[in-house]
């Protein structure tokens, strides 16, 4: 029998990606089922939430009230959602009403930009402040028993992340995280305006791996596709492409410096502690499935139950095949050793 401290070391990289982040809800879901200790979290915009509930699920009540603060703050998402009148469970409304739903959610987003500065809850993410406010424990963050929490926003001024954690994780700093400039204007902390952590650390991985956090293993939780199969044509499709691309440009990246210089510091002697830190530690990308692409410009912004639902069970799919595929190099080899080959060529 394996001693308990032989037990892989997991570290969590949790990429955003607005209502897709109900996607990396099903993939936690599913990793908590395993006895993998998590000893760190590192998250951006709806991977900032997610890294938020999970942790302060684990204070409350390990892996269960993990488990039961993810699925509460999703839940908390659908009920405040301006769509939830429209989640029809009737089998003659669906087919007929969706295709009219989700093109009305594409327009919203091409003029959602010039309706929201007139709209002063809208601009101060009133709502989600108040999904977070009703249903994650912020105090639980800063608790000694807390898993190390990294959470990521681009300072407006000039374009640099920086990373909040531990007692500096509040209500504002979250809200910074998850603040996408086209609906929510900047939030405000200690005199600096901050955006969405996705533009510039999407998610942060520097913290995971070089701030003593003792990690065997780094796994990056990926949500938006790095490939798209088909060329956007419309107005709407073309700025939803562009946005994934921007979102990724930072992951990519950091990958690409990661995989190169790891490969490098495995077969050197050790220069520095940093250096070793990331020669010990074994990378793995769950890379977001295609079927997520496929939702279409209006997914991101669905935040009706019956569609966080079916995000929340496709993550949990995905993390299954995954880990059977890959769970057994825990602890032992990289899975990720270079870039992936739909964007490395």
């Amino acid at each position: 029998m394996t001693h308990i401290d032989d037990r892989p070391r997991l570290s969590l990289a949790l990429q955003g990606g607005g209502a897709h982040g109900a996607y990396g809800w099903g993939v936690l879901d599913r990793l908590l089922d395993e006895d993998l200790p998590i000893v760190a979290v590192s998250g951006a915009s709806a991977g900032a939430l997610n890294g938020a509930a999970l942790v302060s699920g684990l204070v409350e009540g390990g892996r269960p009230g993990a488990k039961a603060a993810l699925e509460r703050l999703w839940r908390g998402v659908s009920r405040r959602s301006p769509l939830r009148a429209f989640d029809f469970d009737m089998y003659w409304a669906g087919p007929l009403f969706e295709p009219v739903l989700r093109r009305s959610i594409e327009l919203s987003k091409l003029f959602g930009r010039y309706v929201a500065p007139l709209s002063p809850d809208l601009r101060d993410m009133r709502a989600l402040r108040g999904v977070v406010a009703d249903n994650i424990d912020l105090t639980t963050l800063a608790a000694p028993q807390a898993v190390p929490l990294h959470i990521a926003a681009t300072r407006v001024s000039t374009g640099a992340a920086r990373l909040f954690k531990g007692g500096e994780i509040t209500l504002d700093s979250l809200m910074a995280s998850a603040c996408l400039p086209e609906l929510f204007g900047p939030v405000e902390i200690e005199g600096e305006c901050y955006w969405d952590g996705g533009f510039s650390a999407n998610p942060a991985l520097e913290p995971l791996i070089f701030d003593g956090h003792g990690q065997s293993d780094l796994l990056i939780v990926q949500i938006t596709p790095f490939l798209t199969k088909e060329t956007p044509d419309t107005l709407v499709e073309v700025m939803t492409r562009m946005s994934d691309i921007g979102f990724n440009a930072c992951l990519l990246r950091d990958l690409k410096a990661l995989t190169e210089v790891q490969a490098i510091a495995r077969q050197a002697p050790p220069i520095t502690d940093k250096f070793t830190a990331l020669a010990d530690t074994n990378l793995h990308l769950m890379e977001a499935p295609h079927a997520l692409a496929e939702r279409g410009p209006s997914g991101k912004s669905d935040t009706r139950w019956s569609q966080l639902e079916a995000l929340r069970d496709l993550g949990r799919a995905t993390a299954d095949a995954w880990l059977r595929d890959n769970a057994g190099s825990f602890g032992r080899a990289s899975t990720l050793t270079a870039l992936p080959e739909a964007v490395a060529a």
